[in-house]
């Protein structure tokens, strides 16, 4: 469940801010399926605080997993946004990396990027839907838990550390914040997880908690510092 975190965050931000203020033309045709998705993405990152990405100058955050009783991780990050670095710690182990040109033959610097790609894509996920080689797809409704939810299906082609995997967002209708979402790393493997415990903070509205099956996995002591 590895992305590759992209400037491209901020790039869509722009593209959102300039089509929320602009003029529009009005289309009569139905949408194509590809502008559904498009739509219900657009709405989920605008929901998410999209626009007010480009601000962010750095972002820290621990990642915390648990199964049941037993803590299996617990990282810390300070990522400097700007500079295009992010700092891991675990323990008494720290290690920066470039995340724009990480050293994979570097154990610590392959290990804090993997570190690195898989936490931020568990608080950020929702920042990313546009990033170059996501394919979006609009499945209709789904009910979970006794209420719907639209789906949107996220694949992947030549970007991140494992382009196989794909996700279903279950995305509140009144909302547009995700609620759950469905990881695949194979056709044969779906595993769920909540998306809950949101936060406002800089203009952003960040899942902290997430539950899958006998697993936890919070992000505590966030904090985001903007321009």
């Amino acid at each position: 469940m590895k992305r590759t975190m992209t400037i491209s965050m901020a790039a869509v931000a722009l593209m959102f801010l300039a089509m929320s203020s602009g003029c529009y033309t009005v289309n009569a045709k139905p949408p194509t399926d590809a502008q559904r998705a498009d739509q219900l993405a657009r709405s989920v990152a605008m929901a998410s605080g999209v626009n007010n990405w480009p601000r962010a100058k750095t972002l820290a955050f621990t990642f915390v997993v648990h199964d049941g009783p037993d803590l299996k991780v617990s990282r810390q990050h300070v990522w400097n946004i700007k500079d295009g670095t992010d700092t891991v710690s675990s323990g008494e182990k720290s290690t920066t990396v470039n995340i724009a040109k990480p050293d994979m033959d570097d154990p610590a610097q392959a290990e804090a990027f993997k570190a690195w790609t898989n936490d931020s894509y568990w608080l950020l996920a929702p920042l990313k839907l546009f990033d170059m080689g996501v394919t979006r797809e609009a499945l209709g409704r789904r009910e979970v838990a006794g209420k719907t939810y639209e789906v949107l299906q996220l694949s992947f082609k030549g970007v991140g550390m494992t382009p196989g995997d794909r996700y279903n967002m279950y995305i509140d209708p009144f909302t547009s914040l995700v609620a759950y979402w469905d990881y695949m790393p194979s056709s044969e493997m779906t595993m769920q997880a909540s998306w809950e415990n949101y936060r406002h903070v800089e203009g952003l509205k960040l899942a902290t908690f997430h539950q899958m099956g006998t697993k936890t996995i919070a992000i505590e002591n966030l904090s985001v510092a903007s321009e």
